[in-house]
């Protein structure tokens, strides 16, 4: 009986602690995506020489890098392989799009 509390209670923190390494590195690159975006997008001179398309790009990349990591550990233990899975492919369909606005600017 102390096993099986001792589990949830261990898998409990490994949630809480994944939920805010996942706003702590989620939101960075959420507005850091935005910003390189918005540069490269606008048609205002907000950024002449696109240091925040390029800084904002590879932070970004970064920071979705460690939140992909970070995300499925908020799932069950077993749901987290598949919430790996999903997490990964939807982390790389964002960087092909951040790159591919770097590359094309």
């Amino acid at each position: 009986m102390m096993q099986v509390q001792g589990a949830a209670t261990g898998d409990r923190v490994i949630r809480v602690v994944g939920a805010v390494l996942s706003v702590g590195f989620g939101v960075p690159f959420l507005l850091l995506s935005g910003m390189a975006l918005s540069s490269r997008f606008s048609g205002g001179s907000g950024d002449p020489h696109g240091y925040v398309l390029i800084f904002g790009t590879v932070l970004a990349l970064g920071l979705g890098l460690l939140a992909a990591v970070v995300v499925p550990l908020i799932f069950r233990s077993s749901r987290r392989s598949a919430a790996y899975g999903w997490s990964m492919l939807v982390y790389v369909l964002a960087a092909i799009g951040l790159i591919a606005a770097l590359l094309t600017a």
